[in-house]
């Protein structure tokens, strides 16, 4: 792939563009600069002098990692920004289109009322007409005390005269815009408008339209005004909750035009966004942009080419939240095993710095064997402080890498949590926004005086007649809301009277006797419902099932039918909870991964639904007892979560309500939270086998007698062998693997024309192999000048002390050394060559000896 250039580093077309706007790429990239300028400076001086010449390599590998850790970053910082803009675009839009649906409905059941259409068909010159205009005022009104998202109600004459409207400030009488005869015309179940109206006083509106008839054709037009200003703003602020958010979101009509905009003073509703890909420039201002069309909700796709635009400024777009990358998420990181998480490259960054340690460990500790080796010499003190310097500066460059990953990781993490947490918000409010709906259909519907009439005739000579009116009306109604398996009413005594699906007719008749039956029966006042516990209902059966056999858990919505002031039954609607509850939990899943579930659960543990076959409805959610107990409405929370040996990111968000729907409830058993999982991996199992800490060796000290260490890590403690006793650490050698040997004996390997035995001292002293591939290898050789390979953990410092400081160890040769940090008592073994050999089979005597001397760490 081509590459651009940015500040003397080669980057991916991709990110070039925002690369300026990127401050932590800046950051690390100017670190990693400075540190490697004064590599290239040790470099010299090492050539100059004859020593260090090997890390000339290194530094190539640094430069070369320099330029793939950048690139990474810059890339995973794009990516993330579109991932969250895309998300925002798809949620504004999904839970309009949602919205909208519900509305395509309701104008289909309120354009067959009774009441409405007796008004439509009476002539204006009627001596009754203004009272009936009144009562149809008032219907309305309490419609829309229902209702709360329509702000006005209009019926139509086939000529375009106002004959009633809920909000009768406006003194328009006549309306002959083009729009109203296409819509009388139609014979679409709805027929949908977004535009300027005089009859709304000029103003833009959304208005949902049918055509009135009778039994002689269309008497009228009945129109239903929605308030897309104030759902959208709704949406706006949910979506852009965060302090520090710089979003702004846009609805878009077919030709780009912004219809709502989150931020006027950024982007005025009315203006035409030039949308050309992810980066735009409006206004004189560039922003990084993602847009989404409606995914589509019961078959309906919203008005025809609407959706939506996330904008965000382009210095802000690249902003890390440093709150969300701190020491907890780095220690989550480090215990887990994100492979599933994270991608190939980023896995790779870290072990390829890993790699390029080791090696300079290996090019170093070489390098100060030799100037041990030198001690006499005059050039051995300068070339001891160099590779120190070296070592330094190594250990610098080592720590920005692990810095930086560090906080890829942890960000790639932050995103995790945070997009689960999001995901959680989006499922709790697009079922509170169902259930709204599901509140007010049982009340509005109450309103039917044909479904009064019904109930109020059982018991008469038109029971019969009144009760086949009562299937239709119901057939009618569930054709129009399909989001419900069974619609009923039933009379005082809570027998079945009528149900809205023949199939289910098996249902007439039955008397009814679960709770929310009296409950219902109970209600005087019609703004009041009441609802079932979520539980497995007779009234909702597993299709296909024996009749009885299964009854599935469900929420059914009832309240009181009156007429004449007096209850005459009840009107119950069964809601389809079983695919209803799963596409809300599949439209709240991120895209991006299978692996993610989503739940609904009940504040007591039980679960409403689940995206995830493990976890069915109706059975206890697989969460802590106490990780509901405590949340508020309204309330989130963000955690992780083991569940069967997996760790995953948890979000978490309680329900809240919708408009009037459960505003100010009490707190109760029943109330509902949105729980989305999402994997990070399995826990790592144990340590790592290196050492807690690194050993810092005794201050030098001027001796006529000392000792040269070269010290090294295995399975947690730290060892050493003297100086003279080693040859050179060796980069991942060979092995041919010997049959038959003993389990510390891996192998042979080649070296300088000799075949040599490896021996793996985890294995020989405390049982554990060596697990790291690239594990160092060092040379040593045998007082009788046999050579034998030692693979080890880790290389540490190569150091000097007076002879007199090496403590004898009881039982044998190993004796032991005392380092710098004394507070600690951190101590480092001294081995013997000769011992080691008694690991593959020479002198079983030694071996005993070296077993005593080599205390387990």
């Amino acid at each position: 792939m081509n590459k651009v250039w940015h500040k003397g580093l080669p980057f991916s077309p991709e990110v070039a563009p925002y690369l300026r706007h990127m401050a932590l790429v800046d950051e690390h990239r100017e670190a990693l600069l400075r540190l490697q300028g004064v590599w290239d400076s040790l470099a010299l001086l090492g050539q100059m002098s004859g020593t260090a010449t090997d890390i000339a390599q290194t530094r190539t590998a640094f430069q070369n990692l320099t330029t793939t850790l950048l690139d990474s970053l810059a890339r995973r910082l794009r990516s993330h920004a579109l991932e969250r803009m895309a998300g925002k675009a798809r949620v504004a839009i999904d839970i309009l289109v949602r919205n909208l649906f519900e509305r395509t409905a309701d104008v289909g059941f309120l354009a067959v009322d009774g009441p409405l259409c007796t008004h439509a068909a009476l002539d204006p010159a009627d001596a009754g007409h203004a009272a009936s205009r009144a009562a149809l005022q008032a219907r309305f009104a309490a419609y829309t005390a229902k209702y709360s998202v329509y702000d006005d109600v209009i019926v139509l004459s086939p000529r375009g005269e106002v004959l009633a409207r809920r909000d009768d400030r406006h003194a328009i009488t006549h309306c002959d815009e083009p729009w109203i005869a296409e819509a009388l015309a139609s014979d679409a179940p709805y027929f949908e408008r977004h535009g300027a109206t005089a009859l709304l006083g000029g103003r833009q509106a959304l208005i949902y339209a049918r055509a009135l008839r009778d039994a002689q054709g269309v008497i009228g037009l009945l129109c239903l005004s929605f308030r897309l200003d104030d759902e959208m703003a709704a949406v706006f602020r949910q979506l852009l909750a965060g302090a520090n958010e710089r979003a702004v979101i846009c609805l878009l009509d077919e030709r780009r035009n912004v219809l709502q905009s989150s931020d006027a003073w950024q982007v005025p509703p009315g203006a035409r966004l030039p949308l050309n890909g992810e980066r735009i420039t409006f206004a004189g201002r560039d922003y990084l942009c993602a847009t989404a069309s409606a995914s589509g909700y019961e078959g309906y796709m919203g008005p025809p080419g609407w959706q939506a635009c996330v904008l965000t400024p382009l210095e802000w777009a690249f902003d890390v939240d440093e709150n969300g990358a701190g020491d907890e998420l780095h220690r989550l990181g480090a215990s887990l095993d994100t492979r599933q998480l994270f991608d190939v490259e980023l896995q790779g960054i870290p072990l390829e710095a890993r790699r390029i340690q080791r090696n300079l460990s290996r090019t170093l500790w070489n390098g100060k064997l030799r100037s041990h080796g030198n001690a006499g010499q005059g050039g051995a003190g300068f070339a001891t402080t160099l590779l120190n310097e070296v070592q330094r500066t190594g250990g610098q460059l080592r720590q920005v890498f692990e810095q930086a990953i560090a906080q890829l990781q942890s960000s790639a993490l932050a995103a995790v949590f945070d997009g689960a947490l999001f995901q959680a918000r989006l499922a709790i409010d697009i079922m509170d926004r169902n259930l709204y709906e599901r509140a007010n259909d049982c009340r509005w519907w109450a309103l039917d005086v044909r479904l009064q009439r019904a109930l109020a005739a059982q018991g008469g000579p038109r029971a019969q007649a009144s009760a086949a009116e009562a299937q239709q009306v119901l057939q009618h109604i569930n054709g129009l809301y399909t989001v419900y398996s069974l619609l009923l009413v039933f009379d005082t005594q809570g027998r079945v009277v009528a149900v809205s699906d023949p199939a289910q007719a098996r249902h007439v008749g039955r008397v009814l006797t679960a709770a929310w039956v009296g409950a219902a029966l109970g209600l005087r006042d019609p703004e009041r419902h009441v609802v079932s516990r979520h539980e497995a209902s007779p009234l909702y059966e597993t299709p296909g099932a024996v009749q009885g056999e299964t009854h599935r858990p469900t929420y059914v919505y009832a309240t009181s039918l009156q007429h004449e002031g007096q209850v005459v039954g009840g009107i119950a609607l069964v809601f389809d909870g079983a695919p209803q509850f799963s596409a809300m939990l599949r439209d709240a899943l991120p895209d991006e991964t299978g692996a993610a579930a989503a739940l609904f659960v009940a504040r007591d543990g039980r679960l409403v639904a689940s995206s995830d076959a493990r976890w069915p409805a109706g059975t206890p959610a697989p969460l802590p007892a106490t990780l509901l107990s405590g949340l508020a409405a309204g309330g989130t929370l963000r955690t992780e979560l083991e569940i069967g040996g997996m760790v995953y990111a948890a979000g978490v968000a309680m329900s809240q309500g919708y408009r009037e729907y459960r505003a100010g409830q009490a707190e109760s058993a029943e109330d509902v939270a949105a729980v989305l999982l999402m994997p990070l991996g399995p826990r790592l199992s144990g340590g790592s086998g290196q050492a807690d800490a690194g050993f810092v060796p005794p201050p030098a000290q001027a001796t006529a007698e000392s000792l040269d260490i070269a010290a090294f890590s295995v399975g947690g403690a730290w060892l050493g062998l003297p100086a003279g006793q080693l040859v050179e650490a060796v980069e991942q050698p060979r092995l041919t693997a010997l049959p038959n040997a003993p389990r510390a004996l891996v192998g042979m390997l080649q070296h300088e024309g000799r075949m040599l035995p490896v021996l793996d001292l985890g294995q020989a002293l405390y049982g554990r192999t060596t697990a790291t591939p690239d594990a160092p290898v060092i040379i040593c050789h045998h007082s009788q000048g046999q050579g034998l390979a030692v693979r080890v953990d880790e290389l540490g410092p190569v150091f000097s002390i007076p002879t007199a400081q090496a403590l004898p160890s009881p039982g044998g040769r190993a004796r032991l050394v005392r380092g710098a940090d004394t507070a600690s008592h951190r101590m480092l073994t001294l081995l013997h060559a000769d011992d080691l050999w008694a690991h593959i089979g020479l002198g079983h005597d030694l071996q005993r000896t070296a077993t005593v001397a080599l205390p387990a760490p």
